[in-house]
């Protein structure tokens, strides 16, 4: 597109069909069309305009995807969150811009410049979520292109290649054929491009290796009062879980209890009623019972003291007994980084978070008695590094408890459910995800929905949970994919302007006969 304002106009689309694809309304092929768009709009543009459409399509994008934000603390958050994503969208596309000048003077026609093309657009994609995956502050892996597709035909491919290596293929495939349409190729070049497309929809789950079942009760306790800023009487959120735990049966014989994210609003290590309750709880169903609560690890003095969003075990034999800490706490939502200098531009707004969280310590592993679950506590879920260490260490099932309450019934929580059925085919591993008001969900290690309830209602699901072992190839290879895919996007790039350099460098210049 050689027009700005019709490159505008496609970035735009671009960036609301592919937020289209995401929960809700969920249309997965909406985020080819996305792509599609996205990257027409940066076809011969300058690098001023890449980053002036780029900027465009990333703010239809995000603002769309994350308005829940707005629920939690308000307008300002979410367009700061919004507007800082397509910053980085719009570095981004800058780049991409850059490939697309470089690589098609290089290559003017032939299957080499459809290749290479598609490889290095799709390669610094991968390198632009791969940066703001990471950072500032642990960065915001919410949004990426693969999550869009937990119910596709392409899910099963996360397997092999994780989240980064699954949308380094849809972009190279959108790319691809896009190329296909720009460049003088034969006829077999786009019979080999439809059979790719066909094999990657194709490739089967990789498979793991079942070791055996446990019987997990996941429990939703419907507690609104779970939420940052819904008022409630301390235990609210405890009773409401004790409550719905005690509609399973006596004799349902289960291994483990779950319990969700902020289910118990009182100080298990000084209340002793929260703690006899456990103790009749854990002693009546015979299984140890998963909660979390506020745990503080005391300082030299009340300033120095941290406090951990912490998911435990508690046997009726024993007590307190394992601990995960969660690692992830999102910033300005959980805690304040550089919060001097953050309070000093809007301090109403950063006084409103006035605990923060520290990022835990711990391994990933709750030992649940012979489960070794690897635990993820809400916004965990979209880490790549957590998800792969609790494999690694081990783990046989998958527990991820989320408090959805402070985002009420918006798309938040069916996105955070798609992510969790997409890391339980990535890793080969069972997901049980328990969640305060919903939504919440079991999975097999294939994808498969093994038991889910409706959102704000109590409630409890038990399920003989398929156990695993054994590495599947994202897991194994891990950040290995998406380094060595984001390199091969930026290698393409900077070779394509060294080749440039030389070939401008060792021209000869005719000089006509008088």
């Amino acid at each position: 597109m050689r027009s700005f304002w019709l490159s505008l106009l496609a970035a735009v689309a671009g960036g609301l069909l592919l937020r289209a694809a995401f929960p809700g309304p969920a249309l997965w092929p909406l985020a080819f069309v996305g792509i599609g768009l996205v990257l027409c709009s940066l076809m011969h543009r300058s690098a001023g305009g890449a980053f002036l459409v780029g900027l465009a399509s990333g703010l239809a994008y995000y603002f769309p995807l994350i308005a829940w934000a707005s629920l939690f603390l308000g307008p300002v958050p979410w367009s700061a969150l919004s507007v800082l994503s397509s910053l980085f969208w719009a570095g981004g596309a800058v780049l991409i811009a850059l490939a697309y000048r470089r690589l098609t003077a290089r290559w003017e026609s032939g299957a080499r410049r459809v290749i290479f093309v598609a490889a290095a657009i799709a390669g610094l994609w991968t390198l632009r979520e791969a940066i703001y995956s990471a950072w500032p502050y642990g960065g915001f892996a919410w949004g990426r292109v693969a999550q869009s597709q937990s119910a596709s035909p392409f899910a099963e491919l996360v397997s092999w290649l994780g989240l980064s290596g699954m949308g380094f293929v849809m972009v190279f495939l959108v790319a691809l054929t896009l190329e296909l349409g720009r460049a003088r190729v034969r006829p077999q070049t786009w019979v080999t491009a439809a059979a790719a497309v066909l094999v990657v929809a194709v490739v089967p789950i990789y498979p793991t290796n079942e070791i055996g079942s446990a019987r997990i009760a996941a429990v939703q306790g419907d507690t609104p009062e779970a939420a940052y800023f819904v008022d409630g009487d301390p235990g609210d959120v405890f009773l409401g879980h004790v409550d719905a735990t005690l509609t399973i049966p006596d004799d349902a014989d289960v291994d483990a209890i779950l319990w969700p994210e902020g289910s118990i609003d009182l100080d298990p290590k000084t209340s002793t009623g929260v703690r006899r309750t456990l103790d009749q709880l854990s002693e009546q169903y015979g299984a140890p019972i998963v909660a979390n609560a506020v745990t503080v690890e005391e300082g030299a003095s009340a300033d120095d003291d941290r406090f951990f969003n912490s998911q435990f075990v508690w046997d009726a034999e024993s007590g307190w007994g394992d601990q995960y800490d969660k690692k992830h706490p999102i910033p300005f939502g959980e805690y304040v980084p550089d919060r001097e200098f953050w309070y000093s531009l809007a301090p109403d707004l950063i006084g409103l978070i006035g605990r923060g969280y520290s990022p835990g310590e711990r391994d990933s592993i709750l030992e649940v008695g012979d489960i070794r679950a690897g635990t993820y506590i809400c916004y965990d879920i979209v880490d790549d590094v957590l998800i792969r260490d609790a494999v690694l260490e081990g783990a046989t099932v998958l527990f991820a408890p989320s408090n959805n309450a402070d985002f009420g019934k918006t798309d938040e929580p069916a996105q955070q459910l798609a992510f969790a059925r997409l890391r339980s085919m990535e890793t080969g591993r069972s997901i049980v995800q328990a969640s305060t008001v919903g939504l919440s969900a079991v999975y097999s290690p294939e994808g498969r929905v093994l038991a889910e309830l409706p959102w704000y209602e109590p409630g409890v699901m038990i399920v003989d949970v398929p156990l695993a072992d054994g590495l599947t190839p994202a897991v194994l290879f891990g950040r290995g994919i998406e380094v060595t895919l984001a390199a091969l996007g930026l290698g393409l790039l900077i070779g394509a302007g060294s080749s440039k350099t030389r070939r401008m460098n060792t021209a000869t210049v005719r000089i006509p006969r008088r």
